[in-house]
């Protein structure tokens, strides 16, 4: 079969139409790849093992020990991840401490790394345990009396904490 000048330039014209159709879905194919990448890489992020815990809490209710009531209204209890902070509406190193909870226990621990008094923190009814941190009190113990979406309610060695999610 012998091919004219105008059959040639037809096979070329459509080798090359072919050849341009591949290169652009080629490109096409390239960039939905890397925004899906990018995508799936921005949306990584570490997940809490805390469950229903984690939030902002509002301590509505301190029942202490010795039968006084303390009703604090900007008093809050803030827990993510490891950590949980206690406000007071500003926010303290001395007053944030390790979190050591895992879902659906019901024990609540929070160490904290530094070393607040027991005066700083009788206002939101925390109180050290010398049993598990030794003398310098950092360690707090609070058995978890309720908790669900709403409602947190802690008891700790001096009180009795009522909050609701904030």
């Amino acid at each position: 079969m012998i091919l004219t000048v105008k059959g040639r330039k037809n096979i070329l014209t459509s080798i090359f139409i072919f050849r341009l159709i591949f290169l652009i879905v080629k490109k096409i194919l390239t960039i939905l790849m890397s925004a899906l990448l990018i995508i799936a890489l921005g949306s990584c992020r570490r997940a809490t093992d805390n469950g229903k815990i984690d939030g902002f809490w509002q301590i509505r209710e301190i029942q202490y020990n010795d039968g006084s009531s303390s009703y604090p209204e900007k008093k809050m209890i803030a827990v993510q991840l490891e950590l949980l902070q206690l406000d007071d509406p500003q926010t303290t190193p001395l007053l944030t401490g390790v979190l050591d909870y895992h879902k659906n226990d019901k024990v609540l621990g929070v160490d904290f790394r530094y070393k607040p008094s027991d005066a700083d923190l009788y206002p939101y009814g925390f109180a050290g345990n010398p049993e598990l941190s030794g003398p310098s009190n950092t360690y707090c113990r609070l058995d978890i009396v309720q908790l669900d979406s709403r409602h947190l309610v802690l008891r700790s060695p001096i009180a009795l904490i009522t909050c609701r999610r904030y």
